[in-house]
């Protein structure tokens, strides 16, 4: 039962009544702060929702708002570029399989990854591959979601699971913002479906959309929920990722609201400057020249001056005339051609306050830096402080919500073997470490004899100590004084390369014991070359 409603209490003369035009929690009127109106962002109100309407859009029926966000993004270079950056750092470089959970600190390794088998990986890879009907992977709807969610602060992935011929299969979509609709919440303020369709403008908000299913919208539950089957067995759910924006319930915003005018203004002055060079064409030179002359001989004149003073290599020649009156003299003006476009400061002012809200940095933006010369460490510097700050969090946030359900629901759905695995992301490395690296320090012989499309050596026969060091150093296993401490795990490895024996039982029960192992001693390269002197020579003596 509805209370009755209580006696009203007489407001402060200094707080004015809300109007019911705002949604409550952001029901900033234009006379309480220096917020103009027109940049108010508002949802519908809770009045007007219980009032009939079903579906709230981003934020009204034409998408307008929406819309001009899209603008802003694809006219706004600094934005643009941005957001590119962010969401390629975000997709990183692929994914990374393993067996411990990786969504919240995506402390993987290349170890975890070889625990998995290739009866595991290799189904795996060619389902990410190809996990829609559009023959997109698993990265490329990743992608179109990062993207979306830094450009609107919103981002939807459909999920569509059912059967085919009798064979299961479980795909992944990115929806455009454009296409959802929120379904109306309950009294719970929990919401429990989206709408999606291409053509919004023609379905009332006040009715349910059941009218339009023909027309392909369709109505799906919020993840983990799923439709019923339709006659086709196929089912459907919505995972709806949104920013946290403080008055507002249904929708994020995105991270860079606060730069939205400074976006249009770098568009607006862009746009200024070309007008002005397409309506701001004029002659360089004005004159006059009295006399009396005949149409054709004015054109013939004209046409000597141009021919003589105009064109290349007619640059700074002398114009002379020999008069008996003064008064006859040419009459020649010249107009100083603008060379610099306008409002360079206010751009760069615009450039940085988008830099700012965004949380990136000026050099990553592409803008050089006064005193910084931009150097690999710098920027290196730079990439590991947003990759901590901003993309991590983004990664964490699609692997708990996305990524990782998906590949748990696809499994036990398919029946599929990467049931407990998980994925990590692999980061991407925009400016890498090669640049600081010593190639005679870091690269063996072989390595380097590969890069350059020799074929390796065979270092039993030709190594020295140095190629062998050097290849212990690459495996991450230090060197000292001809002698090595290998991993147990590694030993024999090392053992083979620098041809010593196998391990003996005293070996095996010092690593068992977890004793410290006396470090592998090297044979100098005069014993290994009498040792090969030696087996030449036997083979030798064997054959005659």
């Amino acid at each position: 039962m509805r209370q009755k409603p209580t006696a009203k209490k007489t407001a402060p003369a200094t707080s004015p009544k809300p109007q019911n035009d705002f949604l409550a929690s952001s029901a900033i009127l234009p006379g309480q702060t220096a917020i103009a109106a027109d940049d108010l962002y508002n949802e519908p109100i809770r009045k007007r929702i219980d009032a009939g309407l079903q579906w709230i859009r981003f934020f009204d029926g034409d998408s307008n708002f929406l819309k001009e966000l899209m603008g802003l993004v694809n006219y706004s270079p600094t934005l643009r570029r941005i957001i590119n950056d962010k969401t390629d750092m975000v997709v990183g470089d692929g994914f990374i399989p393993t067996r411990e959970k990786a969504g919240v600190q995506l402390t993987v390794t290349r170890a975890s990854e070889s625990r998995i088998p290739t009866t595991i990986t290799g189904p795996l890879e060619e389902y990410l591959s190809n996990i829609n009907l559009h023959g997109q992977s698993l990265s490329d709807v990743l992608k179109s979601a990062a993207f979306e969610f830094d450009a609107f602060g919103n981002a939807v992935i459909e999920l569509v699971r059912g059967r085919a011929a009798g064979e299961p299969f479980f795909y992944a979509y990115h929806v455009p913002m454009w296409m959802v609709g929120v379904r109306k919440p309950g009294i719970d303020q929990v919401v429990h479906s989206l709408g999606i369709y291409e053509t919004w403008e023609e379905v009332p908000l006040t009715s349910d959309g059941s009218a339009f299913y023909h027309k392909g919208f369709r109505e799906i539950p919020i993840y983990p929920n799923w439709t019923e089957a339709d006659e086709m067995g196929t089912q459907r759910s919505a995972i709806h990722l949104k920013t946290y924006a403080p008055g507002f319930q249904y929708y994020g915003l995105p991270e860079w609201i606060g730069a939205k005018k400074w976006a249009e203004i770098e568009y607006r002055i862009a746009a200024f400057n070309i007008n002005s060079m397409e309506n701001g064409f004029m002659p360089s030179v004005f004159m006059q020249l009295f006399g009396n002359a005949t149409p054709d001989e004015a054109e013939q004149i004209l046409s000597d001056i141009e021919r003589k003073f105009t064109g290349n290599g007619n640059e700074r020649k002398i114009f002379m005339q020999i008069l008996r009156d003064p008064a006859l003299a040419a009459n020649i003006q010249t107009f100083d051609a603008r060379k610099e476009g306008e409002f360079v400061d206010l751009q760069e002012m615009a450039a940085s306050a988008i830099v700012v809200a965004n949380r990136w940095s000026k050099s990553l933006a592409g803008f050089a830096t006064t005193g910084q010369l931009g150097t690999n460490e710098q920027m290196r510097r730079e990439l590991e402080y947003l990759q901590n700050t901003v993309v991590k969090q983004r990664q964490n946030m699609f692997l708990s919500r996305f990524l990782n359900p998906f590949m748990q629901d696809s499994a036990e759905w398919m029946g599929a073997p990467w049931g407990g695995i998980y994925l990590g992301i692999s980061n991407s490395l925009p400016v890498s470490f090669y640049g600081d690296f010593s190639v005679e320090n870091a690269l063996t012989q072989n390595e380097k004899r590969e890069l350059l499309g020799y074929a390796p050596l065979d270092l039993t026969e030709t190594g020295t100590d140095t190629d062998i060091e050097k290849t212990f150093n690459a495996y991450g296993v230090g060197v000292r004084a001809g002698a090595i401490t290998a991993q147990m795990a590694d030993e024999q490895f090392f053992r083979q390369l620098a041809s010593l024996p196998e391990m003996g039982a005293e070996v095996q029960e010092v690593w068992a014991d977890e004793g410290v192992r006396r470090p592998i001693t090297l044979k100098s390269t005069e014993e290994r070359a009498a040792e090969l002197e030696q087996t030449q020579d036997n083979g030798t003596d064997t054959g005659n």
